[in-house]
């Protein structure tokens, strides 16, 4: 009993093993919605391993049944004539035990008692002789009407080849014996009757060897047939089968069996059978791979298809059988016999120089199209060879992959970069999207391109080859995306802002578009196309951000050249000092007008970089006219520091009272980093009313901290424009040496929006300034900050160029 419950738990384990199998293949197989079109095909697969399977097991049961049919007639048999023997041999004692003393006094009893068994045993060959031919033409009519009979008919073949191969063994051994008495004259003596015997059992010999021979035949036809046969009636391939199994094993039995001289002389018969099946296998496969061939072709020729498009069809015949044994044909056959490997080879002696012919050619003149059917075929081969595991795959397939794909990547990528290149030439019109933001159809012109790219790779190309179509279209974008970045560089000065805008939302939108690409892409799978491809999708989506931060960076220096020639570069003018042209207020009302579109035409995060850079470059600008060489000297100093603190209040009630939270939103985070940046008009106000340095060293400190080496020539020239003496000069310099030596002539530059381009020779000399005679300060051109009013004279160049290094970010 506990043996029952074992096994009967074992045989739930592997119920439960084999329907966990089946879940993970159904779930594996159907893991979406368009793979169920495959049911139909999955199903009707695995209804052929079922049939294929029945038929196996019925062989084996009806083999195993007859086995015991005839084991149970045995024993019903042996029951009676055991029965009727113990009669017989009660009897027999009887018998012998009064005849015993008979049995020595009468010689010729014995003889005759020989004389009676050798007559029974002829008797018995005789009518088994007899019966030969009959025997004989009962199988071959078995074998024409009922196939299935075959391995009935193989036994019973084979035990008539005992028989004749016994009977033969007895006539040869009978010849040689040499017990023979002198005094007899037995057949076994004479030549002439050895060889009477041999003609009179020669032609039993010769049916029973036909029939043996006949056998063969169907076992060899049936095997040949292993494609129709696995199809339609798999139990007859898998009879066939087991018996050319049975034949070269009683080969292999009969050759061990010989002695060690007869090895040495006779050939090895084992495995010659093997060897004639396999010819005619290869033979039967050369049939049906050039009958397909040629069919094929003439199919596609009457349909119209190209030269390339009906050879390939036709190979893809073979393909479709390789799949087809590897399922169906090959678990009737032993794993030893390499069925896929016979036909492998002799489709590829015939194929291989079709296919290769098709790409041994000008592959410069092959269309795209052809380009990508090669490849795909030639994969996918490769593949099957793997995957059916046939052997490698060819080497000259290998190669041609590679050259064909290559072949075709560039072409690709020519053709896209050709319709790029139209995209870039027309005058994109810039329209405003539901949400009010300026954009053009470039970015979806663009991914239509890259799109129909990949659907024609994915339509024909495996995935494996289809990443490499997906890279080169990532190369091609991030292509155009540098070229876009560089001639932004060259033109934005003479862009519109709104197409400046329609840049930034461009770049931004084809962030997501690109990162669409990859929608197909398994990123679990590993490998290094993968993560390379991953790795360059993520690159150019930075690329697009840098450029929506670029292009926002320039609409904003955009709007501010409108404003600084007419406007902030007029400040520290005597308009300004006498306050006819309030141009802070100008600035800002015209800043505001501007935000009011473009916090519509961009999105949120990059107005915020918008607005951040315009109120740093409102600043700089500032800064920038207040160190120019072109500020004359101030009529009443008073009046110019308090216009200085004006503009500085209108700054801020716009920047930091209505813009603040849009500013912290750009990243100014820090408290009281908004209303710092106006810090510097302060301590310019004070410096142009200050009575003594004494009354400004922290203010004094403060710029030579955040204008570094510049630091004193710029407060030099603050003070210069009040139209002070050379003593208060000197005065003013003594002072600011001092502060130098204690905070640190080199001190460094923070890094603030306040770059001059100052600097220092090694001889202690300023550059980039212009020396002036002496003016309104009234003290020598030897004065070397010039004498206009006592102005410094910022080379105006260098400072543009240093104003551009700002950044947003």
């Amino acid at each position: 009993p506990s043996h029952t419950i074992m096994n009967g738990e074992s045989e739930q384990s592997e119920g439960r093993a084999l329907s966990d199998n089946a879940r993970i293949l159904i779930e594996k197989r159907f893991r979406d919605a368009s793979s169920l079109d495959e049911v139909s095909v999955f199903q009707q697969q695995y209804k052929r391993h079922l049939a294929l399977t029945e038929a196996q097991l019925t062989s084996l049961m009806q083999r195993d049944l007859d086995n015991v049919a005839k084991a149970m007639n045995t024993i019903g048999m042996s029951e009676s004539t055991m029965e009727k023997l113990r009669g017989d041999f009660s009897e027999m004692q009887e018998q012998l035990k009064m005849s015993k003393s008979q049995l020595g006094k009468y010689e010729h009893i014995k003889k005759i008692n020989v004389a009676n068994r050798n007559i029974q045993t002829t008797l018995s060959r005789i009518e088994n002789f007899h019966s030969i031919p009959q025997r004989v033409k009962r199988l071959q009519g078995a074998l024409e009407e009922t196939p299935n009979s075959l391995m009935v008919v193989y036994k019973e073949t084979q035990d008539l080849e005992d028989w004749r191969d016994e009977l033969i063994e007895e006539v040869k051994g009978s010849r040689r014996s040499s017990t023979t008495s002198p005094g007899q004259a037995g057949y076994t003596r004479s030549p002439e009757v050895f060889n009477k015997i041999i003609d009179v059992l020669g032609d039993h010999f010769a049916i029973v060897l036909q029939l043996s021979q006949q056998v063969r035949q169907e076992v060899t036809k049936h095997i040949c047939s292993c494609f129709e046969l696995a199809s339609d009636e798999p139990a007859l391939l898998v009879r066939a089968v087991e018996v050319f199994m049975l034949i070269e094993d009683n080969a292999k039995r009969k050759f061990e069996s010989m002695s060690e001289v007869m090895r040495e002389n006779l050939p090895n018969m084992h495995h010659a059978f093997e060897a004639e099946i396999i010819i005619s296998m290869r033979q039967a496969f050369d049939e049906r791979i050039q009958a397909q061939y040629v069919s094929c072709m003439l199919q596609s020729a009457d349909e119209g298809k190209t030269g390339i498009e009906a050879a390939l069809l036709a190979a893809t015949r073979g393909m479709v059988d390789m799949a087809y044994l590897k399922s169906d044909v090959l678990p009737c056959f032993p794993p030893d016999f390499k069925v896929l490997q016979f036909y492998r080879e002799q489709f590829e002696e015939y194929m291989l120089p079709q296919v290769a012919a098709l790409y041994s050619q000008n592959i410069s003149n092959l269309e795209l199209g052809d380009l990508l059917r090669m490849v795909s075929w030639l994969h996918n081969y490769n593949k099957q060879i793997l995957e059916t595991g046939a052997g490698d795959p060819p080497e000259d397939f290998c190669d041609a992959i590679s050259n064909l794909m290559g072949e075709y990547l560039v072409r690709a990528a020519q053709q896209t970069r050709d319709w790029f290149a139209n995209i870039e030439k027309r005058d994109s019109e810039v329209l405003p999207e539901s949400d009010g933001c300026l954009v053009t159809r470039d970015p979806e012109d663009m991914l239509n391109i890259v799109n129909m790219q990949v659907s024609v790779a994915k339509e024909q190309l495996p995935k494996e080859l289809r990443y490499k179509v997906i890279r080169g279209c990532i190369d091609e974008l991030d292509a155009a995306q540098k070229r876009l970045s560089a001639d932004l560089e060259l033109v934005w000065k003479t862009t519109q802002v709104e197409n400046l805008c329609a840049v930034v939302n461009d770049s931004y939108r084809m962030q997501d578009k690109v990162e669409s690409l990859l929608d197909d892409v398994d990123r679990d799978e590993g490998g290094d196309g993968v993560a390379e491809l991953i790795s360059a999708t993520d690159d150019l989506c930075r690329s697009y951000v840098v450029l929506a931060v670029d292009a926002t960076k320039f609409a904003a220096l955009s709007v501010m050249e409108d404003l600084k020639e007419p406007v902030l570069y007029q400040v520290f003018s005597p308009q300004w000092e006498d306050g006819s042209e309030q141009y802070a207020q100008i600035a800002t009302k015209t800043l505001r007008d501007w935000f009011n579109d473009l916090s519509m035409w961009l999105p949120e995060y990059f107005f915020t970089k918008l607005v951040r850079e315009c109120y740093e470059q409102t600043v700089v600008s500032y800064i920038e006219t207040a160190m120019g060489k072109k500020v004359k000297p101030f009529q009443s100093s008073a009046r110019a520091s308090q216009q200085v603190i004006n503009d500085r209040f209108t700054f801020a009630e716009f920047f930091v009272n209505d813009f603040e939270s849009t500013l912290v939103a750009s990243g100014m985070r820090k408290p009281g980093e908004v209303e710092e940046s106006l810090e510097i008009l302060t301590h310019i106000s004070k410096l142009i009313t200050a009575p003594m340095p004494t009354d400004v060293e922290d203010d004094i400190k403060w710029m030579l901290r955040h204008f570094g080496s510049s630091g004193e020539r710029a407060i030099l020239h603050i003070v210069g424009l009040r139209g002070l003496g050379k003593t208060s000069i000197d005065e003013w310099r003594f002072i600011i040496s001092q502060d130098i030596t204690e905070i640190g002539r080199d001190c460094e530059f923070n890094q603030t929006r306040y770059l001059l381009p100052w600097k220092y020779t090694s001889k202690g000399e300023e550059e980039g300034l212009d020396g002036r005679e002496s003016g309104g300060g009234g003290y020598a051109s030897t004065n070397p900050f010039g004498s206009v009013g006592g102005g410094v004279g910022v080379n105006m160049e260098k400072w543009k160029t240093a104003a551009k290094t700002i950044s947003i970010a």
